[in-house]
């Protein structure tokens, strides 16, 4: 969806509702923090200090141009 949506602000509401799994079990915003945080472990030089996919205070998520 990130990917999908690059170089736009994508909030963290819309990834929960892409998410939601099939048998309509919520996914937590929690749990959200969690896959952002690995799939940056995996893709970023430093996950500590992202590049592709970058936080936007109070909005969500965008990955770079």
């Amino acid at each position: 969806m990130l990917f999908k949506n690059k170089g736009r602000i994508v909030t963290r509401e819309q990834i929960l509702s892409y998410i939601w799994d099939n048998e309509e079990n919520f996914v937590n915003d929690n749990t959200l923090t969690v896959y952002i945080k690995r799939i940056r472990e995996k893709i970023e030089k430093d996950a500590n200090h992202p590049e592709i996919i970058k936080t936007v205070r109070g909005l969500g998520y965008k990955i770079s141009d």
